[in-house]
């Protein structure tokens, strides 16, 4: 299973990523460090979005 983890992007801003299964990276490739904390964050890591996509296409086909 997947999870989702609040970390920025390559500006800085803050985005939801998508953990790796071993939750030690992002599938866009990001170190998984403490999440920003009292943010409000309605984005998505496009890289880690069309990762995933893939990942969930593989399993079901």
């Amino acid at each position: 299973m997947h999870e989702m983890w609040c970390g920025a992007d390559a500006s800085g801003e803050p985005v939801w990523h998508v953990l790796t299964t071993d939750k030690t990276l992002t599938l866009c490739g990001v170190d998984k460090r403490e999440e920003p904390r009292n943010q409000a964050v309605d984005k998505h890591c496009l890289p880690c979005m069309k990762a995933f996509q893939a990942v969930m296409a593989s399993t079901t086909s």
